[in-house]
C-alpha cells in the first residue's frame, strides 16, 4: 500500500491533536502552528505541543511554570483525561470510556517538530508496523524511517524503557563511541557545556538511526548550502516573533561594543511579547560619535522593522545617541526614545567616584589589587591566605567594577593583613 503524503499525514495528525480537550483553553500563536500556543487563561507561550501545554494548566512540576489562573474544574477534566489515557482508555466527556491501544509521552518535542503528541505516534506506528512487515530482521534506516526528526522521536520512545540485557552486555561498546566523542572535543577544544546542547543530542540520535556508511558533510557543504538552509530555518522560527510585533509593538534596542580589531559594532535586537531577536550588526566606526549618522541608522532600522510596530527605540546615554533620539522623535512623533537604565547607573558611578575622597579610595585600591597581581610570588600567597579567593581587577570602561573590588577588599581585609605581616 502506498503512503500517504506527508502534507496528509500532518493534516491528521493535526485533526487530532485538536480533538484533545486541552485546546479548549489554548490557541495558536500562529495559524495551523501547534507547536507554540498561548494560554487562555494566564497568557503564557508555551512550547512543545499539547502535552507540555495541558502540564502548565495542572500545575506539574518539571518541564514548565504552573498556571495560576486555571479554574480547579478544567484542572480535574484535564487529570481525568490524562489519567485515563495513560491507563489506556479513550476519554469520554460523559464520564465513560473504551479500552482503546493509547500510549501517552510526557515529554517536549525536539527542535523543527509541531509538538503533536498524536502526530508523534503516527510516526511511531508506522515505523512499528513496517518493522512487523519486515519480520525479525534488522535493516538500514531507509526501512522504517528517512526523516531525522522520526528518528529522535523513536530515539526518545526508546528511553522510556529499561535497559534490557543485550544494552548491559554492550557497555564496553558504548564506552568506545563515547571515547571517540570526547577525543574530538578535545582535539577541538570545545567548552564541555556545549554536550548538553538538545542540538548535539539530536544529532548523535539521528547518526545512530542512519546506520553506517554515513557520508561526512565536505568542508564546501557546511560552509555554503547547509548554513543557507540554517539561515532559512532560523528565520522561519522568527515568523511568530514579527507576527506579534504586528499585533501588538516592540521595542528597538541597540548595543554598541568594541571588538579586538577596535571596530565599534552596534547589534539591533527587538523585543516583544514572544521574546527577544537578534535583528542585525552594524559596523558604525565611520560614524558612531555623529549624532545625526546615528539618527539615520536607527530610523532606517525602525522602517525595516515597520513604523506602525515600534513603541520605542532603547539606546546608551551617550550625547551622539541623545541627539539621535531627539531627531528620531521629532520625525516620527509616535516613537519614544528611552535612554538604557544600565548606562544611566555605569555613569552615576562614575560620577561618585570622581568625588575626592572616593576617588582616593579607589585609587589606592587599585594601586594594592595592581601590586598583589604584579608579582607571581605575591599573589600565590594571596591565594594561600584567602582559600584561593581573586580580588576583583579593575576594568578601565566598566566603572562598578572599582566598586566590587572595594566590597572584596572590605571582605578579605583580616586576611590580607595576615598576609602582609606574615614572616613570608
Amino acid at each position: 500500500m502506498a503512503e500517504p503524503s506527508s502534507d496528509a499525514a500532518t493534516a491528521s495528525a493535526t485533526r487530532k491533536n485538536k480533538a484533545d480537550p486541552g485546546w479548549k483553553y489554548y490557541h495558536s500563536l500562529v495559524e495551523g502552528d501547534t507547536n507554540t500556543i498561548v494560554c487562555n487563561f494566564c497568557g503564557k507561550i508555551t512550547k512543545g505541543g499539547i502535552t507540555r501545554a495541558k502540564q502548565h494548566l495542572i500545575g506539574k512540576s518539571g518541564n514548565v511554570a504552573a498556571c495560576k489562573k486555571t479554574p480547579p474544574n478544567v484542572v480535574e477534566v484535564l487529570k481525568e483525561y490524562m489519567a485515563t489515557k495513560k491507563n489506556g482508555t479513550t476519554y469520554s466527556t460523559s464520564g465513560s470510556g473504551n479500552m482503546a491501544n493509547v500510549r501517552d509521552f510526557e515529554f517536549g518535542e525536539p527542535i523543527g517538530c509541531d509538538g503533536s503528541e498524536d502526530k508523534f505516534a503516527d510516526s511511531c506506528n508506522a515505523a512499528t508496523s513496517a518493522k512487523t512487515k519486515c519480520g525479525t530482521k534488522k535493516g538500514p534506516m531507509e526501512k522504517f524511517c528517512k526523516n531525522p526528526e522520526n528518528a529522535i522521536n523513536r530515539r526518545k520512545m526508546e528511553m522510556l524503557r529499561q535497559m534490557n540485557i543485550r544494552e548491559s552486555m554492550d557497555k564496553n561498546e558504548v564506552l568506545k563511541v563515547h571515547q571517540h566523542i570526547a577525543r574530538f572535543w578535545y582535539q577541538a577544544g570545545l567548552s564541555f557545556n556545549l554536550i548538553k546542547l538538545k542540538s548535539f543530542e539530536n544529532m548523535v540520535a539521528a547518526i545512530g538511526q542512519y546506520g553506517p556508511h554515513l557520508p561526512i558533510p565536505s568542508y564546501h557543504d557546511i560552509r555554503v548550502p547547509l548554513l543557507k538552509k540554517e539561515v532559512e530555518y532560523t528565520e522561519n522560527l522568527m515568523k511568530g516573533h514579527r507576527e506579534q510585533w504586528v499585533k501588538y509593538g516592540c521595542t528597538i534596542m541597540s548595543d554598541a561594543w568594541t571588538d579586538r580589531k577596535q571596530r565599534c559594532i552596534i547589534n539591533f535586537l527587538i523585543n516583544s511579547q514572544a521574546g527577544t531577536m537578534f535583528l542585525k550588526s552594524v559596523d558604525g566606526s565611520d560614524f558612531v560619535k555623529t549624532g545625526e549618522k546615528l539618527f539615520e541608522l536607527l530610523d532606517a532600522i525602525v522602517e525595516e522593522v515597520g513604523e506602525e510596530n515600534v513603541v520605542q527605540v532603547v539606546t546608551d546615554n551617550g550625547s551622539n545617541y541623545v541627539l539621535a533620539g531627539k531627531l528620531l522623535e521629532e520625525k516620527r512623533k509616535h516613537i519614544y526614545w528611552t535612554p538604557c537604565a544600565a548606562h544611566c547607573i555605569d555613569l552615576m558611578l562614575e560620577d561618585i567616584g570622581k568625588l575626592p575622597l572616593i576617588r582616593k579610595i579607589i585609587r589606592r585600591a587599585i594601586n594594592l589589587v595592581g601590586f598583589i597581581y604584579a608579582h607571581s610570588s605575591t599573589l600565590s600567597l594571596l591565594k594561600k591566605f584567602t582559600n584561593k579567593r581573586e580580588l576583583v581587577r579593575h576594568a578601565i570602561t566598566r566603572f562598578a567594577t572599582s566598586y566590587l573590588t572595594l566590597e572584596r577588599l572590605h571582605k578579605e581585609k583580616a586576611n590580607i593583613r595576615k598576609m602582609f605581616t606574615s614572616d613570608e
